[in-house]
């Protein structure tokens, strides 16, 4: 049998061999080994595939695919960088680290990868002004009259900084308008003045013209970057419909060309968020074409923009699953597709058997998202989002779960969000954009979890990123959790229905009006499409016309089985059998005593699995590390993962637990 090549390199390189120290000190072992060989390509001057290896909060934030995931070395790519070229070139380039270098990297991420605060790297901040703290939350709520006071009382309030350094004039520039930017700016505020991610509020108003033009003409300065290399352009290069921001900041002599070691120019922003108004001004302004804009990206991302490039020739290209070799990081005898587990067979819907069920699922479900968040760094939709909706509908259908776990998992999400916030409001998202993002917020809707700063960010980068025609589309084909566009602006407007800023209703209702209507005339073929069409459209107050129409069209696609299909070429499971009778449920487009959605419960029921969980194939390209995330069935653990949460969601939603507590 075939070994993976990480236990091939851990059998070459053992501790013992290699005269390594039981005990891994990150000081004295590990960050030598960053500054000698690494941080020159991944530091601060430089961000090679955004990855910062001089700054803990840096490296180990994870993203779709986690660089350093404690406890993890088999799930993280600084590793298999380091030691093979799965995922690119082996580093450092033309000359590998000794197997003593590699052995220490890999035990001290097995062991915790623990970064002392004496040498993160960090930029410390100093204690937050109470008066300025005051302030920046009152801004934030739109509490004109708490603005007021605090000004009158403390006008001073107006120059300090609060919590990260964020000042008031930066919590003007996001959440309020020019009239309080220059009310702030009258007090003393000074418009470049950063924070502790060096941002400005320049950056912050983007790509609101009025603010920008008012802090541009109290002397900000227009190419002020931030510690990730953005500029105000860069950022507003980058958000749908911001051309006349980007004009604006063109006109006061921004530099449309440069652009920060390591991060995407200005034209590279635009064609990726497919607006070609701006592509056309920056290049009217001098930016060309070249480097990372191959003519491939631009026939994909922004078809109007190769024509202006010029590389238009062979027509637009379809959006392609991602490439990537992952897939030969996990083991050669794969159990989970080597041999599907025996059903519990033939179930009827009874109360009894659907309360067996969910008890069988939900410990499952809650022993693995914290600990994938752990592992990997990063939060997922499949053992993080769908896991919350599932224990929420349990929780409020009278069912027992385990708080603790349940209450875990949103203080973990609520810190994974926060250590992107300041990234994200410089339009860096987390790695899979709109999916991720929208559920990511989705799963935090679920927890109950209240809006805050981290919230917001992302709320915020979703309203910037919806197309003019209402939807917003995939990022990333990789199916069936994101495949398609109607899920993508469903839950984006879910996600901005709970988490949109009080200072951002007139926007999310003209967004939600947008989306409703796209949605109303979108083409749904396969299970998870209309699915979500019918669940969008359901929370977005659609005529009860339309509603009965998406409901025909989703009843349309169930089996003989009583299941439902991904795709028309497959058949039923339990991920497409699960989602579409929680959306029919949700959206009260089916009762409990409705056949079909009878036959769909007794479908569940006979393929749980004795331990809880339901089993589905994979079919999308890996793109991480391979390793166990505590869920079964080995390179089919996370769609089986997504699958039994959906199916734990339809079970608690057709049987509430008498005498609920």
């Amino acid at each position: 049998m075939k070994l993976p090549a990480l236990v091939i390199v851990a059998a070459m390189y053992p501790l013992a061999a290699v005269g390594q120290p039981v005990t891994i000190d990150f000081a004295r072992d590990v960050l030598p080994i960053f500054r000698e060989h690494c941080v020159s390509c991944h530091g601060p001057e430089m961000q090679m595939n955004g990855l910062r290896l001089d700054r803990r909060a840096d490296a180990l934030r994870g993203g779709t695919q986690s660089d350093i995931g404690p406890g993890n070395a088999e799930g993280s790519r600084l590793y298999h960088r380091l030691i093979g070229t799965v995922f690119g070139t082996r580093m450092p380039p033309g000359e590998p680290l000794s197997a003593r270098d590699i052995e220490t990297i890999r035990e001290w991420i097995d062991r915790g990868a623990v970064w002392p605060d004496d040498v993160s790297g960090d930029r410390a901040s100093a204690p937050p002004d109470t008066d300025a703290t005051r302030l920046n939350d009152s801004i934030r709520g739109a509490a004109q009259s708490a603005i007021d006071d605090v000004l009158r009382a403390t006008p001073r309030a107006a120059t300090r900084r609060g919590p990260a350094g964020t000042t008031p004039l930066m919590s003007a520039a996001l959440y309020g308008d020019a009239a309080l930017v220059k009310r702030l700016l009258a007090a003393g505020a000074d418009p470049n003045t950063t924070n502790t991610a060096g941002a400005t509020a320049l950056m912050w108003a983007v790509p609101d013209v009025g603010k920008m033009q008012t802090l541009l003409d109290a002397g900000a300065d227009v190419d002020a970057r931030s510690d990730e290399g953005r500029s105000a352009l860069t950022i507003a290069s980058g958000i749908v419909g911001a051309a006349p921001g980007v004009r604006l900041l063109l006109e006061y002599g921004a530099d449309p060309v440069t652009a920060h070691a390591g991060q995407a120019p200005p034209l590279r922003e635009a064609a990726r968020v497919g607006d070609s108004d701006i592509f056309r001004l920056l290049m009217e302004y001098g930016a060309r074409a070249s480097g990372g804009l191959s003519a491939e990206f631009l026939r994909t991302t922004c078809f109007a923009c190769a024509e202006m490039a010029g590389l238009s020739a062979g027509g637009p290209l379809p959006r392609r699953p991602p490439e990537s070799n992952a897939a030969s990081t996990a083991p050669t005898y794969d159990p989970g597709r080597a041999a599907r587990p025996t059903p519990l067979g033939p179930t009827p819907a009874t109360a009894e058997a659907i309360r067996a069920a969910i008890a069988r699922s939900l410990p499952l479900l809650q022993g693995v998202g914290n600990d994938f968040v752990q592992q990997t760094g990063c939060a997922s939709c499949h053992h993080n989002s769908l896991v919350s909706m599932a224990v929420a509908t349990a929780r409020a259908s009278g069912y027992a779960v385990d708080e603790a776990a349940a209450r875990q998992q949103a203080s973990t999400m609520g810190r994974y969000l926060e250590s992107w916030r300041e990234r994200t409001l410089q339009n860096i998202p987390i790695a899979g954009g709109v999916d991720t993002i929208s559920y990511l917020l989705f799963g935090m809707a679920a927890d109950r979890y209240p809006s805050d700063g981290a919230t917001d960010a992302q709320a915020l980068w979703l309203l910037r990123h919806q197309a003019a025609d209402g939807h917003w589309p995939v990022q990333t084909l990789r199916p069936p959790i994101e495949s398609n566009d109607i899920e993508a602006t469903a839950l984006s407007m879910r996600a901005l229905q709970v988490f949109a800023p009080p200072s951002r209703r007139t926007s999310l209702a003209e967004a939600i009006d947008r989306a409703r209507a796209w949605l109303m005339v979108a083409p749904a073929v396969a299970t998870e499409e209309r699915a979500f069409r019918l669940l969008g459209l359901s929370w977005a107050g659609a005529p009860a016309a339309a509603l009965r129409i998406a409901a025909r069209d989703l009843l349309a696609g169930q089996r003989g089985d009583g299941g439902w299909s991904q795709t028309d070429g497959m058949g039923s499971d339990a991920y497409a059998t699960g989602e579409a009778l929680v959306a029919l449920r949700q959206s009260a487009m089916a009762s409990l005593e409705d056949r079909a959605y009878r036959r769909g419960l007794e479908y569940l029921l006979r393929t749980q699995i004795d331990d809880g969980s339901w089993m589905v194939e994979s079919r999308s390209v890996p793109i991480q590390a391979y390793f166990e995330s505590g869920f079964p069935y080995g390179t089919n653990q996370w769609i089986s993962a997504a699958a039994t949460a959906w199916a734990t969601t339809a079970l608690a939603l057709s049987q509430p637990v008498t005498g609920a507590r």
